[in-house]
């Protein structure tokens, strides 16, 4: 491939092109020439692309000369087809390309000032979630860790409890002489719009999803398992110890392991329980049939409400725990399960009105944008609109 091509790209992203460079830039994506080359490029680079942060010097004309393009080759036949059935923003490369383009230089393509293009979103801004929870003790005071000032907040039944200010709280043991703590649990919780970090007394790191919350002993002295209960999602990094497995319970489904790294999603408002391994072995067991299943690396297990069965499938595991690493990723999904994610994180209501549930939509999006940038994307994959009122999303064709 010709790298020249390539490096104009990166260099554009960066915000470093010269006149003579940016102009040919304009000049390949407004011609359509060399595509080959670029979708090349584009391909290569776009994990990069989408883990970096960009910045860009265009003027204000330039912009909206940019998104012309965009809008122009966004609505050529080949595209236009497409956007008819599966919008996404990974394949085909030339559709990736296009939408990167419009995604990069920190969003300032939609933040030119030509109002023939509105994408009827008012300007009430809606921040991104972040490191929100609450603690309850086992003797009911319950502790705001958005509030609370870093270093110890409580210590129970010889362990120490640490806040630090990445969002993570740690249990330490502070008197391994000290009597069980088995028979005392705390509860952290994450409200709509947030998420959370905590080290259990054995060493397992849980990583909180918005709106779940753990339930677990204060320790696991004494105890011939570790057993704990989640509502919600939750991505796990067990602590090995093959003399007391690790017991997730979450709705009619417990998860057995030894030590291992998996993803459970079951919110209560979900019609199903899916969880997915990342390494080493769990067993899937349905609590109402006393059906289990082992699992792979790769693999989902999904119980359904109602069903005795456990379904198990091969998953893209990155796909699945792209929320513990900063990311949505939406892989060919109708535009209600996309809100309910996005309502999540946001804290946001939604209001649907007429819409096309066949119509599906993909992309990667940082859960540290805010939601107007997510709603700009989603309208220009396909034929939905957004209407924000207050913290209520109005969803219609």
């Amino acid at each position: 491939m010709d790298y020249k091509i390539k490096d104009l790209f990166l260099k554009y992203i960066n915000g470093q092109c010269s006149r003579e460079e940016l102009d040919e830039v304009f000049s390949h994506i407004e011609s359509g020439t060399r595509q080959a080359e670029w979708d090349s490029a584009i391909e290569e680079d776009v994990e990069h692309v989408l883990a970096s942060d960009r910045q860009s010097n265009l003027t204000s004309s330039e912009v909206n000369r940019m998104y012309e393009a965009v809008e122009s080759r966004l609505s050529s036949p080949g595209v236009s087809s497409l956007r008819q059935r599966t919008l996404r923003l990974w394949w085909p490369v030339s559709i990736a390309a296009t939408i990167l383009i419009v995604m990069s230089a920190g969003y300032l393509l939609f933040n030119r000032k030509d109002s023939t293009q509105s994408l009827a979103v008012k300007p009430t801004v809606v921040h991104p979630g972040g490191n929100k929870a609450f603690l309850t003790l086992s003797n009911g005071k319950k502790i705001s860790l958005t509030d609370a000032a870093n270093g110890s907040i409580a210590a129970q039944a010889g362990i120490k409890i640490i806040k630090t200010a990445d969002g993570q709280i740690i249990y330490t043991t502070e008197n391994s002489s000290a009597g069980s703590g088995s028979s005392q649990y705390n509860t952290i919780e994450t409200p709509r719009g947030g998420q959370y970090q905590v080290r259990l007394p054995d060493g397992t790191s849980v990583w909180l999803n918005a709106a779940s919350k753990l339930v677990y002993p204060v320790n696991f002295h004494g105890s011939k398992e570790r057993r704990i209960q989640l509502d919600g999602e939750a991505y796990f990094e067990v602590a090995k110890d093959k003399n007391r497995p690790f017991i997730v319970k979450t709705g009619k489904q417990e998860v057995t392991v030894l030590g291992t790294h998996f993803n459970i999603n079951g919110y209560k408002d979900e019609p199903i329980i899916s969880t997915t391994l990342m390494e080493g072995s769990i067993k899937t067991s349905n609590t109402s049939s006393g059906n289990s299943r082992i699992l792979s690396p790769g693999q989902q297990s999904t119980v359904f409400s109602g069903d005795g069965a456990i379904d198990v499938r091969n998953v893209n595991t990155e796909n699945i725990i792209s929320w513990k690493n900063g990311y949505f990723i939406f892989d060919n999904q109708d535009i209600t399960s996309i809100m309910k994610v996005i309502g999540r994180w946001y804290d946001v209501n939604i209001d649907y009105q007429s819409i096309n549930k066949e119509e599906k939509f993909g992309g990667t999006f940082s859960r540290s944008s805010d939601l107007d940038d997510i709603l700009k994307v989603l309208k220009i994959l396909g034929n939905v609109d957004f209407k924000v009122e207050g913290r209520t999303i109005v969803v219609s064709n």
